[in-house]
C-alpha cells in the first residue's frame, strides 16, 4: 500500500512538471531592446553621424546647414518602434526627443542635440616679410619700380626697376644668384630690355604659364600706333623673346596688369584689362600661336563708364567660359560672367574703415579655391591722403557664401606699412600670386607693393 502511494505521488509530481514546462513553451520571450544604435543625417554631404552616449545623441553639422528641416535615418531593433519615425524631417534648432518602444512595451527616451559649426575662418601667418611694417625693404628695391610678381616651383620672379626681373627664393625671399641670364652685377636677373625695349614702361608685369614659361609685358598708353608688347623667357636662364604685339586704340592703356592661363606654347589665354574702357581683352592661344585679335568682354554695368585706375582681371578657372574677377578704382572688386554680366560686388557697407581701400585702389587680384571654399587675394593701397599712396595691405577675402553676404568677418588684411607711414607709393602699384598645396587645404600667398615691401604668407581655414 505504501509503495502504491509513493508511486502515485511520484507520477503526479512528474506530470505537474511536464505540464508546467509545456506552459512555458507556449509563452515566448518578448524583445526588450529599446535602444538607438545609429542616428545619421544622410541628406548632408558627407553624412553626419550622431554620437550616442546613454540616451543623449549629439551631432555637429556644417556651417550654414538648415537645421529646421533635417530628416535623420535611425537604426533600432527589428521589432521596436521609434517616434518621431526614422526619415521624418524635424526642426533641430532646439533639442528633439525620440521615444523608442521595445516589443515588450518597455521604452527609452533619447534627446538629440544638433550643433551648427562656426563659420570657417581664414587664418594667415607670415612665412617671411620684407616690408616697411616688418623687416624693412630689400636693398634691391627702387623708387616705384617693383610692380608685380609670379611664383614657379622654388623661385619667385619680381619686376625690378621696370627693366628686369629679379629672381628670388620663394622660401625666404633671398636673391638667387645662381639663376638668371645676366652676368656679374646682373646675376640673379632676367633682362627685360635686352630686346624689344619699348613702351611707357619696358617691363611692368610678370606671370608664369603652366609649363614654367616666364611671361612679361610693358605698359602702353594707347595712341593707336605703338604696341603693347608681351615677352617670354623659356626658362630662368633664357634670353628675352617677343611673344606677340597688340596695338591698343587711342586712349586705351594696356598692361597695368596681365594674367596668363594655360600654356603659351600650347593652349591657353592671356587676359588684360583696358584702362579707359570697361572692356576686358582675352587673347586666345592655340598650338603655341597667339591670336592677336582678342575677344572683347564689355562689362554690362551701366553704373560705370570705365574700369578706372589699376584695373586687373583674373578668371576663377582655366575654362574659356570661366567667371572673371575684376578690379579698378571705378568698380572696386567684382565678379562677372565670361559674357560681362555682373555676378556680385563688394557690399557698400564695407566701403569704410579697414576695408575701404578695396574700393579705392585694389590692385592685382588672384582668385583661388582652398578647402573647397572660394578665396580672393588682392593688394590695395590708400590714396586718401593725397596723390601718393601712404598705406598698403594684402587682403584675403572668403566670398564662398555670396558677395551679398560678405562682412568684415570674411576679410583679413596683412599690413605692409606701419601706422603713420611717411613713405609713399607714387603709382599705388602691387602684385600677388598664390600656390595651393596638393591637398588643397593650405596656400602660400606672395605679395608685393611698390615702395612698401614684399612678403609671403601661409593661408588656411579654421573651423572646417
Amino acid at each position: 500500500m505504501k509503495r502504491y502511494l509513493f508511486c502515485k505521488l511520484s507520477l503526479g509530481i512528474t506530470l505537474a512538471f511536464i505540464f508546467a514546462s509545456c506552459g512555458d513553451d507556449d509563452s515566448p520571450q518578448l524583445d526588450d531592446d529599446s535602444s538607438i544604435s545609429a542616428f545619421v543625417f544622410e541628406s548632408l554631404d558627407p553624412d553626419v553621424e550622431g554620437t550616442i552616449s546613454g540616451t543623449n545623441i549629439t551631432a555637429t553639422v556644417p556651417n550654414a546647414t538648415d537645421v529646421t528641416s533635417l530628416a535623420p535615418t535611425i537604426t533600432i531593433a527589428d521589432k521596436a518602434k521609434v517616434a518621431p519615425a526614422s526619415g521624418l524631417a524635424q526642426d533641430f534648432s532646439s533639442p528633439v526627443k525620440y521615444m523608442v518602444t521595445a516589443e515588450d512595451a518597455s521604452q527609452s527616451t533619447y534627446t538629440v542635440t544638433v550643433t551648427v559649426k562656426d563659420a570657417p575662418k581664414l587664418m594667415a601667418s607670415a612665412v617671411w616679410e620684407k616690408t616697411l611694417a616688418n623687416g624693412g625693404l630689400p636693398s634691391w628695391f627702387t623708387a616705384n619700380g617693383e610692380r608685380d610678381l609670379a611664383v614657379s616651383g622654388t623661385l619667385l620672379y619680381v619686376t625690378n626697376n621696370n627693366d628686369k626681373i629679379q629672381i628670388l627664393s620663394a622660401a625666404d625671399g633671398s636673391i638667387q644668384t645662381s639663376a638668371g641670364s645676366g652676368t656679374g652685377a646682373n646675376k640673379g636677373f632676367l633682362d627685360g630690355k635686352q630686346n624689344f625695349a619699348s613702351g611707357n614702361l619696358r617691363l611692368a608685369n610678370v606671370g608664369i604659364d603652366n609649363n614654367g614659361v616666364i611671361v612679361g609685358s610693358n605698359l602702353r598708353v594707347g595712341d593707336g600706333t605703338n604696341p603693347w608688347n608681351v615677352y617670354n623667357w623659356d626658362s630662368n636662364t633664357s634670353n628675352q623673346e617677343l611673344l606677340f604685339s597688340y596695338t591698343p586704340a587711342q586712349g586705351v592703356r594696356m598692361g597695368d596688369n596681365m594674367t596668363i592661363v594655360g600654356s603659351v606654347t600650347g593652349e591657353g589665354f592671356i587676359y588684360a584689362a583696358g584702362h579707359g574702357t570697361r572692356k576686358i581683352f582675352r587673347f586666345g592661344i592655340a598650338g603655341g600661336t597667339v591670336n592677336t585679335t582678342p575677344a572683347e568682354i564689355t562689362l554690362q554695368n551701366n553704373d560705370i563708364t570705365a574700369l578706372g585706375n589699376a584695373p586687373d582681371v583674373n578668371p576663377v578657372s582655366d575654362a574659356s567660359d570661366a567667371n572673371i574677377i575684376v578690379t579698378g578704382t571705378e568698380i572696386g572688386l567684382s565678379e562677372y560672367t565670361s559674357a560681362g554680366v555682373l555676378v556680385g560686388t563688394l557690399p557698400d557697407a564695407l566701403n569704410a574703415g579697414d576695408t575701404a581701400p578695396l574700393f579705392a585702389f585694389a590692385l592685382d587680384v588672384k582668385p583661388f579655391e582652398l578647402s573647397n571654399r572660394k578665396v580672393i587675394a588682392t593688394t590695395a593701397t590708400d590714396f586718401t591722403g593725397g596723390n601718393n599712396a601712404d598705406g598698403g595691405w594684402l587682403y584675403l577675402i572668403d566670398y564662398t557664401d555670396g558677395w551679398e553676404n560678405l562682412t568684415n568677418g570674411n576679410i583679413i588684411r596683412m599690413a605692409f606699412t606701419p601706422n603713420g607711414n611717411i613713405d609713399t607709393n607714387l603709382n599705388g602699384t602691387g602684385g600677388v600670386d598664390v600656390v595651393v598645396n596638393n591637398a588643397g587645404d593650405q596656400a602660400t600667398v606672395y605679395a608685393i607693393i611698390s615702395n612698401f615691401g614684399i612678403a609671403a604668407y601661409n593661408i588656411s581655414f579654421d573651423n572646417l
